[in-house]
């Protein structure tokens, strides 16, 4: 009986040891505040990133099929070819139950647009939107790949957010032209309000009234103040020319109305000023240049080269 009751005690007294030890090792560690609020801001971006990519994906995506449709249309409406991606039909679903609508617009045309708030957007050729049917959630988002300008409707409690190529204009409520090129350039000319531009890799830029921003490869290269109606001339269908070297203008020329124009070197620095008018065909408006630059012009079925 006494042996049972020393065991009993031994145990005990290992049972309060392993107590006070485990008690010892649940007692809270002073919290340092400072790990943690970095801890949860690292989150937040890894989250905020992990959505952008998200959604660019299956805009991508859906992009890609558009390609693909766009690419037979102006084949034969004139020769345009364009790079055919990979297409993901799955996510091209997932974009469709979405909600998203999806405006192409062929060469030499515009596309005006009433977005589900009341912005107002006018689509320049070879560009496409994607655009929901109704927004959702905290803010408004759309796709652009190309040329648009936009005259967004005020929503502080909403912001107004432009994925494109590379990085994101972000505005309450504002006047902006932004384009994109398949050649990885891009530019955001700010009429009036305020924007601001977030690039991948975690740069911000804001910009002002007559700001023009110009990003390569999604990063900010430069900004400069502008006269906007040099930019935005194209949404009434003319072009103002103050100095634009034709390389840039016959490139411009060539992305709008689907076709090839070749540029001499030798001519490609040349700065041509004047005004254009959109509304005419290809041909009319290269004879307009040739009155402001001397040239010599030939065509080969969907090809304009310019020579000396």
């Amino acid at each position: 009986m006494k042996e049972q009751k020393h065991n009993n005690h031994t145990q005990g007294q290992e049972g309060s040891r392993a107590l006070d030890h485990l008690l010892d090792a649940c007692r809270f560690q002073p919290v340092d505040n400072t790990r943690i609020k970095s801890l949860v801001h690292e989150k937040i971006r890894k989250e905020k990133l992990a959505r952008k990519r998200r959604l660019r994906n299956i805009c991508v995506a859906s992009l890609s099929a558009a390609a693909c449709i766009a690419l037979v249309w102006f084949a034969g409406a004139g020769g345009f070819t364009a790079p055919s991606p990979d297409l993901s039909e799955a996510s091209v679903s997932e974009l469709a139950h979405a909600g998203y609508n999806e405006v192409i617009v062929p060469a030499g045309q515009r596309r005006e647009i009433t977005l589900p708030d009341g912005s107002h957007l006018i689509a320049n050729a070879h560009s496409r939107v994607l655009y929901p049917e109704q927004f959702k959630g905290n803010e408004r988002h759309i796709f652009v790949f190309g040329e648009v300008f936009l005259e967004v409707a005020k929503d502080r409690r909403h912001p107004f957010v432009v994925e494109s190529k590379g990085f994101d204009v972000r505005v309450l409520g504002t006047t902006f032209n932004i384009r994109n090129s398949s050649d990885s350039t891009a530019s955001v000319v700010l009429v009036e309000g305020s924007v601001e531009i977030d690039t991948e890799n975690d740069r911000s830029v804001r910009l002002r009234p007559n700001d023009m921003a110009e990003l390569l490869n999604g990063d900010v290269t430069s900004l400069t103040r502008i006269d906007p109606d040099d930019y935005t001339s194209w949404t009434k269908g003319l072009l103002h020319l103050t100095g634009m070297p034709l390389s840039e203008l016959t490139r411009n020329l060539g992305d709008y109305y689907g076709i090839e124009i070749r540029c001499h070197s030798s001519l490609a620095d040349t700065r041509v000023y004047g005004k254009l008018d959109l509304h005419k065909d290809i041909d009319t408006v290269i004879e307009s240049i040739r009155e402001i630059v001397p040239m010599k012009i030939t065509r080969s079925g969907n090809t304009i080269t310019l020579k000396p």
